[in-house]
């Protein structure tokens, strides 16, 4: 299996986050649909969805619409996790938006890949684990500080559950 090389870390976390929120994707309600993930997968998702804390970075945890095992949210607007997502297109290898010099910062000892939303969101997905992890942030936290403290907070959850891997 192929990897891509190795992308910045350690940027300042502010800088990056408001660069990323700066820039334009796609959105919609498939960002929101329940993950599907196999059953190796599921069996992380649900381990890291009972770790999940009551409040991340100040933001209290609130109830996905719809109930799953595989999303959660906090605050208003709603910092969104989904767990078993698909691997984005922009880190598959022979797909029309491949991209082998993504954008990737380590938070919270996680590796983070970034895909901004043109609804000024950006899509964080934890990467080189055993099941991929979507946090989405509103644009409200996506171009300050606090992303990086809700991504730092999340991402202890996922060390602790989700071992390191490829999907």
């Amino acid at each position: 299996m192929k990897t891509w090389p190795r992308r910045l870390r350690a940027l300042p976390a502010v800088a990056v986050l408001l660069a990323v929120a700066g820039s334009a994707s796609t959105s919609g309600a498939a960002a929101r649909a329940v993950p599907r993930p196999p059953a190796r997968q599921a069996a992380y998702c649900r381990a890291l969805h009972a770790e999940l804390p009551a409040t991340v970075a100040g933001l209290e945890r609130g109830t996905s619409r719809p109930v799953s095992e595989f999303t959660a949210q906090w605050g208003a607007p709603a910092v969104v996790l989904r767990c078993g997502v698909p691997k984005p297109e922009a880190l598959t290898e022979g797909t029309k938006s491949f991209d082998p010099y993504a954008p990737a910062w380590d938070i919270g000892g996680i590796e983070w890949f970034a895909e901004p939303r043109s609804d000024g969101s950006v899509r964080f997905l934890a990467t080189h684990r055993a099941a991929w992890v979507e946090v989405t942030l509103p644009k409200e936290y996506a171009g300050g500080g606090g992303g990086t403290d809700i991504l730092a907070g999340i991402a202890a959850r996922i060390t602790k559950t989700i071992p390191e891997g490829y999907v």
